[in-house]
């Protein structure tokens, strides 16, 4: 469980790194000039490394749907949450 936790977490911390190449590999698949919006690029990337983590998971470790989920909301969560961790821990001068 813990591998399948891991790779879920890889899949959603992976994601914005992934978009570029899933941007041009949408743009050689829609060559009929349809633009993909930005909302929809990051909905296809993080669900291209989601199908990734879960084949992953299939063949290395325990599949579990929920915890392979839950890892990749931690992994998209997480940069958020340090960035909100560091401004709160910022002091602040001004008052």
């Amino acid at each position: 469980m813990l591998g399948t936790f891991i790779l879920g977490l890889a899949a959603g911390l992976g994601a914005p790194y992934a978009e570029p190449w899933v941007k041009s590999g949408l743009s050689n698949v829609l060559k009929g000039g349809s633009e993909v919006s930005a909302v929809e690029l990051r909905m296809v990337t993080f669900t291209v490394c989601l199908w990734a983590a879960a084949f992953l998971a299939m063949i290395l470790a325990a599949p579990h749907a929920v915890v392979l989920v839950f890892g990749a909301l931690v992994g998209v969560i997480a940069p958020r949450l340090k960035e909100a961790w560091k401004i709160y821990r910022a002091p602040d001068y001004d008052s």
